[in-house]
């Protein structure tokens, strides 16, 4: 009766404790998982192993409180335009966005499309990361930045030979926005808009244009190798700026033990690795262009590269200037980048 009478009190001690202790305390933390959206492959290098590699980093952070679904090649919505509204819109919690088909969005991105910019992805990503944190982008009021891309440098690829300037003249080259649409007609091409990544190469095919402007990193991405088999990656002509958003109202109900392992990986930490995957996609797929006899990838020399650099200088002149708020973008860029070369 004794050891029955000592197991009684010690529940009833048990249950008036219990009583008296936080809900938060009592219930087992709560998982949440976040829905990542891409309409790209899920063989692309960063949908392969970038996210794949941050999920695991924050699942293990969080004690598995955090997970991350990834929805690849387009699986909660294809079309690149609506990818930024999905998120917006709650579909997706986080979506890999290409800001040029947000035409007005997020405008000082854009400064990373001037040609001669960035040497590559790693460094124009941490750039833009470090505008992002000095509160120099626009429109992340009700947004946050998750990881940042700028991919590029962006070449040309087409379907007749470029061995020069000249070659390019009257080509019908796909080009994605205004700066774009510049760098084209000043290279003696015509620009062609309207025609979004996925689209290129079929219409590569049926002779609606003669190429594109695109990052070797990306050539097979989007099948323009099938489709173009003469490139030029000696002129570095800017790249695009590919945001992952996340609604900020969906960071703060995040738990505790969720919300600090999102801060420890996101931002910095995922844009490089976002960068360097892409980087290592850009020296493959060089790599695979070079040694496919089908492909033809021309090397320009010195003097040719100034020539180009002559031509679209006016490009970046127009954007060397103080801004309505009073920021010369295009300083603070070039600083941001010397400043991640030189940490490197």
């Amino acid at each position: 009766m004794k050891r029955a009478t000592f197991a009684a009190l010690t529940l009833g001690a048990a249950l008036i404790a219990s009583a008296t202790m936080p809900s938060a305390v009592l219930a087992q933390d709560e998982v949440i998982s976040l829905r990542w959206a891409s309409f790209v492959s899920p063989k692309s290098t960063n949908n392969a192993v970038a996210v794949p590699a941050f999920a695991e980093a924050i699942e293990k952070a969080s004690e598995g409180t955090l997970k991350i679904e990834l929805y690849a090649g387009g699986t909660l919505g294809k079309g690149p335009v609506q990818q930024l509204s999905m998120v917006e819109n709650g579909v997706a919690d986080v979506a890999e966005v290409v800001v040029a088909y947000s035409p007005g969005r997020f405008p000082e991105l854009s400064i990373f499309e001037l040609p001669f910019l960035v040497k590559n992805n790693v460094e124009a990503g941490l750039a833009a990361w470090k505008l992002y944190e000095k509160g120099l982008l626009s429109d992340f009021d009700e947004l946050m930045l998750v990881g940042i891309i700028i991919s590029g440098p962006y070449g040309v690829s087409t379907t007749k030979p470029i061995a020069s300037i000249e070659d390019l003249s009257g080509l019908r080259l796909r080009a994605a926005g205004p700066i774009q649409n510049d760098i084209v007609s000043r290279l003696g091409a015509v620009p062609v808009g309207n025609i979004p990544a996925p689209s290129i190469a079929p219409n590569i095919s049926r002779g609606v244009i003669d190429g594109t402007l695109m990052s070797a990193s990306n050539v097979y991405t989007f099948r323009i190798a099938d489709a173009a088999q003469h490139h030029n990656f000696d002129m570095k002509l800017g790249s695009v700026a590919v945001i992952y958003p996340m609604r900020r109202d969906t960071y703060m109900n995040l738990p505790p033990k969720a919300k600090a392992a999102f801060d420890r990986y996101s931002g910095e930490w995922l844009t490089r690795i976002l960068g360097e995957g892409l980087d290592r996609q850009r020296d493959g797929a060089l790599e695979k262009l070079g040694s496919d006899g089908s492909h033809t990838i021309y090397e320009w020399n010195a003097e040719a590269i100034a020539e180009a650099r002559e031509l679209l200088a006016p490009i970046v002149q127009d954007y060397d200037k103080a801004n309505e708020k009073g920021v010369n973008l295009y300083r603070e860029a070039l600083a941001a980048i010397e400043e991640v070369r030189g940490a490197q």
